[in-house]
């Protein structure tokens, strides 16, 4: 797509996502008005009309990019076929160029979604199973369209959340909101196939009898069998990460390990009023850097004004081992705190989203990992080999965090745990500060019991 017009339809679809519901009101949000229950209900209404016009129009958007992606790859493949290099070239950059336009849009829809979960992504990632996203065509969507229309009329307050159009909800086809029911999230049943297979489930339930089950099945070909297994395996994993969000303990379909879902009433630190202040600050003379903690490095630059590979250069003569994140990286990044949550101007985020502005962070990792002794913790490098050992055991291409493959290790009084990926990502686009990153570390070594 076009890049300007992809930007002023994303302009368009972040007024939806951030701003439509305060727009249409007439009154202040405040702890006063959002615990009157009559206006709160009309906010949730309206927030949920936007929800709904953004998903709308993201649709269509997502199904012409991604037939875009299609074509320029075959174009991709016959340039290579004929040793077109410069074509092929040209080709890749608009490729490159419009994967990251889906990634924005669906980035856009987990601002949705975060917002429904009320931004616990301990709780969010569960519903992650390491899997690419969707490609949604002109027909897998039907059913959730169909089943949209009429919870709209069932719940017009309500809202409902076409999972494949996210980056991060790989369990059930909606997940919807209403103000009786909560949260929840669904399977839909599509075909006369999964009709029979639902009626099955369903009455095998009130019997809570195997030999009905056999029963049931007794006479069916391998096909029906066969779907038969794919949607009580998908039903199952939908209710592991039900239960798993209910009991705060389960197991993580992505890994693999026993999870524990921690929620805590200490809003962590962040870091967002130091980066708030620094994009402002950066429109004078091109750029405008900070530490944070005496280990984060920051740098917001104008590429127009400045160039952003400074940083690179400051990171090199501080000798940080770490690699260097990018913002714009975060839209590659399933569990990332959307970036249209934050609390910069519509201008700025178009601008980091278009190239013009860049974010660049860093962190002094040895510096960092020193506050954890002096809480008691012991750090190990583990070596090349234990790395890779872990790393094969790992379930969907998941790895644990490495610098030069090796994985980093913390103990204390006898827990241990290996550091993901996870915190960094909470690092770099939630901008918790290095010491709520720790404390957060530092949280999983509490005993369940306590």
């Amino acid at each position: 797509m076009n890049e300007n017009k992809f930007l002023r339809e994303l302009k368009t679809l972040i007024y939806l996502v951030r701003e439509y519901g305060i727009c249409h009101i007439d009154f202040e949000i405040d702890s006063k008005n959002i615990r009157d229950t009559e206006k709160a209900d009309i906010f949730y209404y309206q927030c949920h009309q936007g929800f709904y016009a953004a998903q709308d129009r993201v649709i269509p958007l997502l199904r012409k990019i991604i037939l875009e992606q299609e074509k320029l790859k075959t174009d991709l493949k016959n340039a290579r076929r004929e040793r077109q290099k410069e074509e092929a070239s040209k080709i890749n950059l608009t490729l490159r160029r419009v994967k990251f336009q889906e990634q924005v849009l669906r980035k856009l829809m987990d601002a949705i979604a975060w917002q429904l979960f009320s931004y616990d992504l301990s709780t969010m990632r569960r519903l992650y199973c390491g899997a690419l996203p969707v490609v949604i065509t002109n027909s897998n969507l039907d059913s959730e369209l169909s089943f949209i229309k009429q919870y709209k009329e069932n719940h017009p307050c309500g809202f409902s959340l076409i999972s494949d159009l996210t980056s991060f909800i790989q369990i059930g086809d909606v997940v919807t909101v209403d103000k009786d029911n909560g949260i929840c999230i669904s399977e839909l049943k599509e075909g006369a196939v999964n009709d029979q297979i639902f009626e099955i489930i369903k009455d095998v339930s009130k019997t809570q009898c195997p030999e009905k089950l056999q029963q049931e099945l007794k006479g069916k070909d391998d096909r029906f069998l066969q779907q038969f297994k794919r949607v009580t395996k998908q039903i199952n994993k939908t209710y592991q990460v039900s239960e798993t969000i209910a009991t705060g303990y389960g197991t993580d379909l992505f890994t693999g390990q026993t999870v524990r879902i921690v929620q805590g009433d200490v809003q962590p630190n962040t870091f967002f009023d130091t980066l708030r202040s620094l994009s402002l600050s950066c429109h004078k003379k091109g750029y405008a850097i900070s530490v944070v903690e005496d280990c984060l490095l920051i740098g917001v630059y104008d590429i127009t004004k400045f160039p952003s590979q400074v940083f690179d250069a400051w990171n090199d003569l501080l000798k940080i081992k770490f690699p260097i994140y990018d913002m714009r990286a975060s839209f590659f990044d399933p569990l990332s705190f959307p970036i249209f949550l934050h609390g910069f101007s519509d201008t700025f985020i178009l601008e980091l989203i278009s190239g013009k502005k860049v974010i660049k962070m860093s962190i002094d990792i040895e510096k960092w990992l020193s506050t954890f002794e002096k809480d008691g913790c012991t750090i190990r490098w583990l070596s090349k080999k234990e790395t890779s050992k872990i790393n094969s055991k790992m379930k969907g291409g998941n790895r644990i965090f490495d610098i030069n493959g090796q994985g980093i290790e913390i103990e204390k009084d006898g827990i241990t745990q290996i550091i993901g990926h996870g915190i960094f990502s909470r690092l770099f686009t939630s901008f918790l500060t290095p010491s709520s990153a720790k404390q957060h570390l530092l949280t999983m070594f509490v005993p369940p019991s306590q």
